[in-house]
């Protein structure tokens, strides 16, 4: 008899076409296209080979996964952007309903983890502030602070302390949503990261990232940030831990 792969859904929203130069990712696997990406993180996190692997753009108009149903996934994961929560797009303002949606659901939805822009626009759906970091754009490889509970929390663990990960912002969750629970911070970052309850977590940081493709996205804007970022090899450890700790694998 054979067990049926969980099905594990990647969100691409890196930029509706014409946000960005699509050359300045000439060089990584798949071009633009971080759906390809992310597939190489779940593969440096030892978790590839369990899953099936569904990556859709819908920020150049792949359809949100439904909810119910064979196509429905068990596990999601919403990627960074080059768009602002405010802008205000109709995919953005699809995806923050289809968000409001699975937190309805009796079940609570599949577990989700959002990553930056995934990580604003999770928070905005359920409530928080997005704002403008005060101290301007945030663009190299930084320490966090964990809070205790996450010092506690399942998602570092493995991880070196304190954890360093590859930063790519010029926004930010204000606060967390009522009810959540801040796992990290820094000085410029409130709510670094967070813990929604019922597996659904997001982080303002880029765990799949690695430290030389992270860089190249900023040799068309800001050449400069390019020598900010440094390895750390650990970070997709986070993806495998929360598989794991939401039961999506055994």
């Amino acid at each position: 008899m054979t067990t049926r792969l969980k099905r594990f859904a990647f969100l691409g929203q890196l930029g509706a076409p014409g946000r960005y130069d699509p050359a300045i990712f000439a060089d990584e696997p798949g071009g633009d296209d971080e759906t390809v990406w992310f597939e190489g993180t779940l593969e440096r996190a030892g978790v590839r080979d369990r899953l099936e692997y569904d990556g859709r753009r819908i920020c150049h108009g792949a359809p949100l996964p439904p909810l119910d149903g064979s196509e429905a996934p068990d596990a999601v994961v919403i990627g960074g952007s080059f768009h602002s929560v405010h802008d205000d797009l109709a995919w953005q303002r699809a995806l923050i309903e289809w968000l409001r949606a699975a937190r309805a659901r009796p079940d609570g939805g599949p577990p989700i983890f959002g990553v930056c822009g995934g990580h604003q626009i999770m928070a905005k759906a359920l409530g928080a502030p997005v704002e403008t970091v005060a101290a301007g754009t945030m663009a190299a490889t930084l320490p966090v602070d964990l809070t205790e509970a996450g010092r506690a929390h399942w998602l570092f663990e493995g991880l070196d302390d304190p954890p360093a990960f590859h930063f790519g912002n010029e926004e930010h969750v204000a606060r967390p949503p009522d009810g959540a629970q801040v796992l990290a911070t820094r000085a410029e970052l409130p709510a670094a990261a967070i813990d929604y309850g019922g597996g659904w977590v997001s982080v303002q940081f880029h765990p799949e990232a690695e430290a030389d493709s992270f860089a190249r996205g900023w040799r068309g804007s800001h050449p400069e940030f390019m020598q900010n970022y440094r390895p750390v090899p650990l970070t997709p450890l986070v993806f495998k831990n929360f598989l794991y700790a939401t039961a999506v694998l055994s």
